[in-house]
């Protein structure tokens, strides 16, 4: 597997992703614009080991054994030579990328996978003009970075299926979830559901439905409760005897075949998840409620 790797714009996203790559063994270079900002990124690099570290998912000195390897580096063509996969978190204007990606696929060649971590701009945008569009993705991270597992990855019209399966081992080796979004739509899949929950929360504020904490303890405390642990479509499957297949018959309605298609999903899902997380509806809730049970008691409810 590919092992070294070179970031790109090391503000916190940036630099939440390079502290999971500098945890798993990668060989990571930093690029960073001389030592005031080498500086910045090692204080900004502490404070996540430190939350990592209190946390107890690492240790002091594993964090410091592992950052005794990384390179920090200056210029941005010496930063990719010998890259393997570079992740790019520049500011969200075209053009900056633009030159960002012919300067690495100059030094670095034909073979580097570059994943931008913008939430914003579309892979076939990204790629234009460049020498080597296929190996151009978008790989978006969820803030907080360092602690959250999800990786969008997007190849557009223009990605090549190498370069996506590529991202999909690196990712998955930094400890990431790496999901595929299929389509170039604004939000991927996280933001485009997000936004959704967004319009609807503020809506209720504003038409006097319920207050800012009510709003929020709602979501914490139920939905989202729920989510945290099976999903949305999973979620809602389990609150239905049949699950999609059966929800337009309870609720008095005509089928939907939007919902069979989800149905075929999940069927075809739930062989497929750890034997401990369960692979049936009844083993799935048995294992739910004990992950409710600790969530609540994080919240010193239980």
């Amino acid at each position: 597997m590919s092992k070294n790797i070179t970031f790109i714009g090391t503000g916190m996203i940036g630099a939440g992703l390079a502290s999971n790559a500098i945890l798993s063994d990668f060989n990571v270079t930093l690029f960073v614009r001389g030592e005031a900002k080498e500086k910045a990124l090692r204080e900004t690099l502490d404070k996540i080991f430190g939350i990592l570290i209190e946390a107890g998912a690492t240790t002091k000195e594993t964090v410091d054994e592992k950052m005794a390897k990384v390179r920090f580096c200056y210029d941005m063509a010496e930063s990719v030579k010998g890259a393997d996969f570079v992740q790019e978190s520049v500011s969200e204007r075209l053009e900056l990328k633009h030159e960002t990606y012919r300067i690495i696929q100059e030094n670095a060649g034909k073979d580097v996978v570059i994943c931008s971590s913008t939430s914003a701009l579309f892979p076939s945008a990204l790629s234009e003009g460049a020498l080597y569009p296929e190996n151009i993705l978008v790989g978006h991270p969820y803030n907080p970075a360092y602690l959250l597992p999800l990786i969008e990855i997007c190849g557009g019209p223009t990605g090549s299926p190498e370069a996506i399966e590529k991202a999909k081992e690196i990712y998955t080796a930094m400890g990431k979830v790496p999901l595929l979004c299929r389509k170039e739509i604004n939000g991927f899949i996280v933001n485009r559901m997000s936004w959704a929950a967004l319009g609807a929360a503020v809506e209720s504020v504003v038409e006097g439905v319920c207050t800012v904490e009510d709003m929020d303890k709602a979501i914490m405390f139920g939905p989202g409760m729920r989510m945290a642990v099976t999903g949305q479509l999973l979620t809602m499957s389990l609150g239905v005897d049949g699950g999609f297949r059966e929800m337009d018959a309870k609720y008095g309605r005509e089928v939907n075949p939007d919902y069979l298609k989800v149905a075929d999903g999940i069927d075809e899902w739930l062989p497929k998840r750890p034997k401990e997380q369960g692979n049936t509806p009844e083993e799935i809730s048995l294992w739910r409620d004990k992950m409710f049970v600790q969530i609540l008691k994080l919240h010193g409810m239980l």
